[in-house]
């Protein structure tokens, strides 16, 4: 067993350099997530053992540079120089050098001991440029690993360089300042004697210089106070605000000196370029990159659905076991057998089911990832989702949304800013999912015959307003926070590797596993019970009880406390809301349970022309039209809950959003209702 001390390792570096394969590499099946202490930003951990050394390793958001303008900006360096990890690694793209190895300057001021990871030097050997790491090493004064971390390649050899790291004392100090020269180390050496003696730990005294130089905000901040007034109006003298181009020149210049110096040969860029770029003439094109995107989602979202359908047969299962439960339970107490029958084994089983959706939404998303398509996603709709104040990472979420919400909010890992991430995860569940579409369609058809179409469009329109309003309101009450363009590189093309796809879709399932099963699971048992008690019949229930009780709400759209419990019911899964009105209006077949309505198809073994004649003698078009509205912008489904509690991490954010639009659901029924009135 092994008792040496752990040692900490910190992963950093821009995004799509690799990071998080080599990360998922090291780490396997022993990492979980979080959020920063007192941020939302996502916190990844994991731990491993090699040679007898037990390590953890600490994935660092990804990030450009280590200046202040970001909350992953804040944490990476807040990280690196209050936690002081045993080692550094800063992950490099070697197809991508001059802009990758932008976050390594300056990190050598950090006091660190600092390994670079040069990754994906296949796709840079491809593009015909080739490097010599020792020379790298050498310029930079650390060790540069070489590395294609989706094949392997390079991981031995970097726990080898932390292995003998850990076990050096001292730090390389070569590079303290390599990277300046002329006026701006000039400018450097003024500000670090001026502030010589002032700088409070655990900041250096060379980094502070070079941040205050930057014009940092919270270095700034952090100086005047220990200086005082006098000495920092001296000091502004010089700290302007205005050399941060320079410094940034100064940083380029370093990289440049690198990259000619460890290059090997000299690669035609402009055949190189033609190479890379093909393709993206069109996928990146404002017209064909749209019609090439949509073409890439709709197959993305074909997948999806595919996996899913999988799951189909599992829940034949269910039903199999549901009435095995209640014929090996017949002899005792009705509500046990009924318990386990249409509770607890529907409720787990749907959980299950759900599983094999999201490992198809996983592997889609995961692919797209590694083959580098996302940012052209990003980047063609980034436009159309500005208007939302949103990113364009935000319009594959979207899209995936509408055929299912669960899916649309579990695609929002690709959306890598939180403040971006979270606004579209809140939004998600007011896009129409497929069940809504087909119970609009059903009572559309009843009501309205052919002007349903009009019906379909008011409810678009609808969606269209509701998505506007409340990303204002988010964004300007909620997530505060500034609003940045979508800035971003696009990466080169890799071939998919299915190993690290596998991976990340291990990885997300098993979050799920962790916190939305168990959701999904207690939300079908807790919908049993009210639907069960207090004498086993649901029209008598607690839930059919809740639907009266609402009847002074339900009364200002129309509806009866019958279409108020199922859109009560509709939270366990939309497909059950034609179910269960079957059911209170007394033609349902046999279905007893609420719970159990989720597990059946969506016609829930109702006969629809029976349904139909009932619905048209107990409900006005009125009634009819405020129910859709209101169920189409109701509370979404259980796993949705579920899937927004994974994503967000946070009760608060979950039942937040659950009663937001409960609320906006009864608006919209009470709005739609009044206007039918004068329509009619």
């Amino acid at each position: 067993m092994n008792t040496t001390e752990q040692k900490t390792i910190a992963l950093a570096g821009q995004p799509n350099t690799g990071k998080s394969t080599i990360f998922n590499r090291l780490t396997g099946s022993n990492q979980h997530t979080g959020n920063w202490p007192g941020k939302t930003v996502e916190k990844k951990e994991g731990t491993f053992e090699y040679k007898d050394q037990a390590y953890q390793m600490v994935d660092l958001p990804g990030t450009y540079s280590l200046t202040a303008n970001s909350a992953e900006e804040i944490i990476t360096r807040d990280y690196i120089i209050k936690e002081n990890p045993d080692i550094l690694v800063v992950v490099v793209d070697a197809s991508q050098l001059e802009r990758t190895l932008y976050l390594a300057a300056g990190i050598s001021m950090l006091r660190v001991k600092t390994i670079v990871a040069l990754n994906m030097v296949d796709v840079a050997e491809k593009e015909g440029r080739q490097f010599s790491p020792e020379i790298m090493g050498k310029q930079m004064g650390v060790e540069v690993i070489p590395m294609v971390a989706s094949r392997n390649k390079g991981i031995s050899e970097l726990l080898e360089a932390i292995r003998e790291s850990v076990e050096t004392t001292n730090i390389n100090e070569k590079s303290a300042q390599q990277e300046f020269e002329g006026d701006v180390l000039a400018q450097l050496n003024d500000i670090k004697s001026q502030i010589k003696g002032f700088v409070p730990s655990p900041y250096r005294e060379e980094w502070a210089a070079l941040k205050l130089l930057e014009g940092d905000e919270e270095i700034c901040q952090i100086m005047q106070e220990s200086l005082g007034s006098d000495r920092w109006l001296e000091l502004s003298k010089i700290v302007n605000g205005n050399q941060s181009l320079l410094v940034a020149s100064s940083k380029y210049e370093w990289i440049q000196k690198i990259v000619s110096a460890s290059e090997i040969g000299t690669p035609n860029k402009k055949t190189l370029l033609a190479k890379r770029h093909k393709f993206d003439r069109v996928a990146t094109h404002p017209v064909w990159g749209i019609f090439v995107a949509f073409g890439v989602l709709l197959l993305a979202i074909v997948v999806a659905v595919s996996f899913g359908s999988l799951g189909m047969p599992f829940l034949h299962g269910v039903s199999l076991a549901s009435d095995g439960a209640r014929t090996l339970l017949e002899s005792g107490p009705e509500w046990l057998s009924s318990m386990f029958a249409d509770g607890i084994i529907v409720g787990v089983g749907l959980a299950f089911a759900l599983s094999f959706f999201l490992i198809g939404v996983f592997i889609v998303v995961g692919f797209l990832e590694d083959v580098g398509y996302l940012p052209r996603l990003a980047y063609v709709f980034d436009m159309f989702m500005q208007r939302l104040g949103l990113h364009g990472k935000s319009f594959m979420p979207f899209l995936m949304g509408a055929g299912c919400n669960i899916i649309g909010v579990l695609s929002t890992r690709v959306v890598d800013s939180w403040r971006q991430r979270l606004v579209t995860v809140l939004l998600i569940p007011i896009i129409p999912c497929y069940a809504v579409w087909a119970i609009v369609s059903f009572i559309g058809t009843i009501f309205f015959g052919v002007k349903t179409t009009l019906v379909v469009v008011a409810l678009l329109m609808t969606a269209v307003i509701h998505l506007v309003i409340t990303s204002f309101l988010l964004r300007r009450f909620i997530v505060k926070g500034k609003s940045t363009g979508l800035i971003m590189e696009l990466p080169p093309y890799h071939k998919p590797n299915l190993k690290a796809i596998w991976t990340y879709t291990w990885i997300n399932l098993k979050s799920y596993l962790k916190r939305g099963f168990s959701v999904i699971a207690l939300t079908s048992l807790i919908v049993w019970f009210f639907a069960y008690f207090p004498d086993g019949n649901i029209e008598t229930s607690f839930l059919a009880s809740t639907g009266k009780l609402l009847n002074p709400i339900g009364s200002l759209m129309g509806c009866d406390w019958r279409l108020m419990v199922a859109l009560i019911v509709a939270v366990a899964a939309k497909e059950s809301a034609l179910s269960t009105i079957a059911i209170v209006y007394g033609i349902g077949q046999g279905l007893s349970s609420v719970t159990g309505l989720a597990a059946v198809a969506p016609d829930g073994g109702v006969n629809h022309a029976v349904l139909a004649t009932t619905l048209i003698q107990n409900i006005s078009p009125e009634s009819a039209l405020a129910f859709l509205f209101a169920l189409t912008f109701s509370v979404p489904c259980s796993a949705t809950i579920a899937a927004l509690y994974m994503e967000t991490k946070s009760l608060k954010w979950t039942a937040g959003a659950a009663a937001y639009y409960t609320f906006a659901s009864l608006v919209a029924g009470i709005i739609a209702y009044h206007m039918a009135l004068l329509i009619f």
